[in-house]
């Protein structure tokens, strides 16, 4: 897609992406573990079943039976998912505390992806992390959220030439590349990602 009609279709939807990041910036603090909990079950799996998923646990007791019995047919591998969940419900208040800090949007994704951080929450990568804290309202315009929808924006643009294998370094690296694009085209990363999305699958949902 070319940068002139890029830019029709961002004043084109501009009023609904801002719409969305301000739903994320406003969203109440007891509601960041259902995010979490979000962002932990769409890896393979579709995003309004998932959602569905966490609609369900908001009024279910943090049990390894009845979460499997509700994520069962709501998303993939979910015994793995459930054990995440409860995990990172467990932590909770570790991982709110680092959220709630003066630390940067990359500083506590370093901290939730990695292994050997006691911030680690299980079952998150770096998509998954980033994701995560941009529908908290906490990425700032730092973090890109690199699905495949994403992606195939990115090699349609030019940006990258195929899908890579997403490592940490090219993930990194890629992410790099779209801030500079964003920066250069003069829309913010937050919106450039809900962009592509509507772009991509006709609809802005998290």
């Amino acid at each position: 897609m070319e940068v002139n009609l890029l830019k029709q279709e961002y004043a084109k939807y501009r009023e609904e992406i801002k719409s969305k990041l301000a739903e994320f910036k406003n969203l109440q603090e007891l509601d960041y573990i259902h995010e979490l909990f979000f962002c932990l079950l769409t890896p393979q799996s579709k995003a309004e079943k998932c959602w569905q998923a966490v609609e369900e646990l908001k009024s279910c007791e943090i049990e390894k039976g009845k979460i499997e019995n509700c994520l069962k047919t709501k998303t993939r591998f979910y015994r793995n998912k459930t054990r995440y969940l409860i995990e990172a419900a467990n932590k909770w208040l570790t991982i709110n505390k680092l959220i709630n800090s003066n630390k940067s949007p990359i500083e506590i994704r370093q901290l939730i992806t990695d292994n050997n951080s006691k911030y680690k929450i299980k079952g998150l990568g770096m998509k998954e992390a980033s994701h995560f804290l941009r529908n908290i309202g906490k990425s700032e315009n730092e973090l890109a959220i690199l699905d495949r929808h994403i992606l195939e924006q990115l090699i349609k643009i030019g940006i990258i030439t195929k899908t890579p294998q997403l490592s940490k370094k090219n993930y990194l690296l890629i992410e790099k590349k779209m801030k500079k694009f964003a920066d250069n085209i003069k829309i913010e990363l937050d919106d450039l990602d809900l962009l592509f999305w509507k772009i991509e699958s006709g609809r802005i949902f998290k």
